[in-house]
Parts: C-alpha cells; sequence; structure tokens
C-alpha cells in the first residue's frame, strides 16, 4: 500500500429509502448507494475533488444488507489513483478504482 492510505467505518441506514423494494424478504443496499457513500466518503478523507476522476473499475461481490456496519479501506496508487474495498461480517462488498481524467 502507499503511504496515503486509511480506513473508516459507518452503516447504511436500514430505512434507506433506496432499499425499499431491494428486494422483498431479503433486502439489500443498491449498487449505486454504495458507490455514492464510498465517493462522499473518499471526498471528504482525502481532501479531494473527485469531479476530476473517473469510476475505472467497480465490483460487488457479495449483497450488503441495509443497517450493516461496513468497513471502507482506500489507498492511492502511482499516478493518482485511487483504490477502495468495501467490507462487512468479514466479506467484500464492492471494490473499485478511480483514475485522474
Amino acid at each position: 500500500m502507499s503511504a496515503v492510505s486509511g480506513s473508516l467505518v459507518f452503516s447504511i441506514p436500514a430505512d434507506h429509502p433506496a432499499c425499499a423494494g431491494h428486494f422483498p424478504g431479503f433486502p439489500v443496499v443498491p449498487g449505486a448507494v454504495l458507490l455514492d457513500e464510498i465517493l462522499s466518503r473518499l471526498e471528504s478523507a482525502l481532501a479531494i475533488d473527485l469531479c476530476a476522476y473517473r469510476l475505472s473499475a467497480a465490483k460487488f461481490p457479495a449483497p450488503l444488507a441495509p443497517g450493516c456496519t461496513v468497513s471502507l479501506d482506500y489507498w492511492l496508487a502511482d499516478r493518482g489513483a485511487v483504490h477502495f474495498s468495501l467490507a462487512a461480517n468479514g466479506r467484500v462488498v464492492a471494490t473499485g478504482s478511480l483514475a485522474p481524467q
């Protein structure tokens, strides 16, 4: 990992309006909500404007239930790319990379 890295802990509220209907009997947080939370928290943590970046990769290998606590690990790579991994209950639920434009 690079010298610029960190970790944040947060949760998506169980009553988040985007979770309604995703899916009856097995609620999950939509990927768009996860990305919005990740990007917002990365901007604050790194004190950078992510409008100058593009999402170069994103994967959602496991679902996330609303209300779960997650850990967001992030690090800067060479040439300014930002990488992230989001995990809950010992499982990775999202990974991705942001590249400067």
